[in-house]
């Protein structure tokens, strides 16, 4: 079983065998204009890149949804690059990704059906993202994530940026598995 499994690594990292897989999980659209940019919980970039679209006026609000603090704290980072609190909505209920959906519908200012969302999150993290709110109901939605750090390429970069991402593609590819049980997608 190890030998099998460090096969696979390698495998993932030195062919372009990593590349295809982590372009399959990639589902990041042409950004539009919007009524809400949405941060999935996680990294701070996604909250810097959150407060980067408001400024350039794709969406009048943003929703940060995270768990409890970690919530109030991408709200501040959002804050901090320039988005009025008046603008900022927290959804500090959700649990995993499968219950953003529900939860920023919760919000009182919220209609899934007409109001377009941009949702940012990380780049391996948009199929399943875009899965789980599609599931949900929402009908217009922009999945966005990040981009400057790699200057809008997404999944290329040689063997040694296939390394790198491999946890978070693997973590992907397990993820879609547990949500496609539980019926989450």
């Amino acid at each position: 079983m190890v030998n099998l499994t460090v096969i696979l690594c390698l495998v993932l990292v030195f062919t372009p065998v990593g590349d295809w897989l982590g372009e399959a999980l990639i589902s990041v659209d042409p950004l539009t204009k919007a009524d809400y940019i949405v941060v999935l919980g996680g990294k701070h970039e996604r909250a810097v890149e959150a407060a980067r679209l408001y400024r350039e006026r794709w969406a009048p609000k943003v929703i940060v949804t995270s768990r409890k603090n970690s919530a109030k704290a991408l709200a501040k980072v959002v804050e901090a690059y320039g988005v009025p609190a008046k603008d900022i909505l927290i959804d500090a209920e959700t649990i995993r990704t499968a219950t953003h959906p529900d939860t920023v519908a919760r919000l009182r200012e919220v209609d899934i059906k007409t109001d377009r969302f941009i949702i940012l999150t990380s780049p391996y993290h948009t199929s399943r993202s875009k899965a789980c709110f599609k599931r949900y109901g929402y009908e217009h939605i922009c999945m966005r994530s990040p981009d400057w750090r790699a200057g809008g390429r997404y999944g290329t970069g040689g063997w040694s940026q296939r390394a790198i991402s491999l946890f978070e593609k693997v973590y992907e590819v397990f993820g879609w598995a547990m949500y496609s049980v539980f019926g989450w997608v």
